[in-house]
């Protein structure tokens, strides 16, 4: 008999978490009952083809219809016959917990949450969460450790599953000198940096050009920044797409400049697409992707992996109004890369060699063995 799988988080809006979820509730599909629980269900950039239920009382600021929530919850648990209950996110992972009836709730922390620092309720909420989930999935490494280290979390309740990305046809050959970087638009990821950055590669590169995708709201920002350094003609918000690939196949070199990650999906699409990578050397799963080791902490130099190129972090930079030593060096990579066939043809076979360690076959069979444990 097929097992009844239960997922839960707010929405399926744009976000790594969002594309995590769906992703991989479409694949369970395949083998068990899925149902998808979120609070909002208009909003919808990803898909999953199966059962959806909203409740809508999650998104209330008033704590009385959350806890009316959670009963819903239980109920859609008894309903359907749950066996497994898998949540994302802070509150969902607590909402998760607090309505078991029968099933085994499995909650998964996707990030590097002592750097992300949320407030102290959150922080206990995912305390007493980690305390009584039966099962604690890790997006790698490094968030493994922090969960066990700083939110009281027992190791052998914790298991590391990573993102996983789809093999895609091999990249065409590009002829523009063109950057991307993905994510929201927001000071934690970054883009202000590679901005920055931008000023000095445009000087001795003329024709590269930065194309940043994403929404958020830090974009007015962003544009004042392009507009103080003249970058108008080399710079160019995107948005929201839905076309990655796209953009992807038209790019040379992918950045990612985040101040922490879980495990980047943004990162991992463009390895696949044969990207050579540059990205920061910042608490959760970059230094897993690109070097093959665990984040460590305080890396103040240039690492050329064997995978891709880690940078210092910038997580202390925000708002400067001159160009740090760090927006110096990532400019010198982008450089060098641009210029170099050599250092950019290893990268860009050793990025699509990478990304096939975390091909979807090789996930799912991860997910599907905590699935099938008799002993959670």
């Amino acid at each position: 008999m097929k097992k009844n799988i239960l997922f839960l988080i707010e929405s399926l809006r744009d976000g790594g978490s969002e594309r995590s979820i769906s992703s991989i509730a479409t694949e369970l599909s395949n083998k068990y009952n899925t149902i998808l629980v979120v609070a909002n269900n208009k909003e919808k950039d990803y898909q999953f083809n199966g059962k959806i239920i909203e409740i809508k009382e999650f998104i209330s600021n008033n704590p009385i219809k959350r806890l009316i929530g959670i009963k819903k919850l239980k109920k859609i648990k008894k309903d359907n016959n749950i066996d497994i209950s898998i949540s994302y996110l802070t509150s969902y992972n607590l909402y998760n917990v607090l309505s078991k009836y029968k099933d085994k709730t499995f909650i998964s922390i996707r990030n590097h949450l002592s750097t992300k620092k949320e407030g102290l309720i959150a922080k206990l909420g995912t305390i007493y969460s980690n305390k009584k989930a039966n099962k604690i999935i890790c997006c790698s490494k490094s968030v493994q450790t922090d969960i066990i280290n700083n939110f009281y979390a027992k190791k052998e309740k914790t298991k590391v599953i990573e993102n996983f990305t789809y093999d895609k046809e091999s990249q065409n050959i590009v002829k523009d000198n063109i950057i991307i970087t993905i994510g929201r638009l927001t000071k934690h990821k970054g883009q202000e940096h590679i901005i920055k950055a931008m000023s000095i590669v445009t000087k001795k590169i003329k024709n590269a050009k930065l194309l940043i995708l994403g929404r958020g709201n830090n974009k007015k920002y962003l544009e004042n920044l392009i507009k103080k350094y003249n970058l108008e003609k080399n710079i160019e918000l995107i948005g929201y797409t839905k076309e990655i690939d796209k953009y992807f196949n038209k790019s040379k070199i992918f950045i990612l400049a985040s101040d922490y990650e879980g495990f980047s999906n943004a990162l991992l699409e463009a390895m696949s697409s044969s990207l050579p990578v540059i990205a920061t050397a910042s608490p959760g799963g970059n230094s897993e992707i690109i070097t093959d080791e665990e984040y460590k902490k305080g890396i103040k130099k240039i690492v050329h992996g064997k995978y891709g190129i880690l940078i210092p972090s910038f997580i202390n930079e925000h708002n400067t109004n001159y160009i740090t030593n760090n927006e110096k060096i990532l400019a010198k990579e982008i450089i060098n890369l641009l210029k170099n066939k050599k250092d950019y043809n290893l990268y860009k076979k050793m990025s699509k060699k990478r990304a096939k360690d975390f091909n979807k076959n090789i996930i799912i069979k991860k997910w599907i063995s905590l699935i099938e444990e008799d002993n959670i």
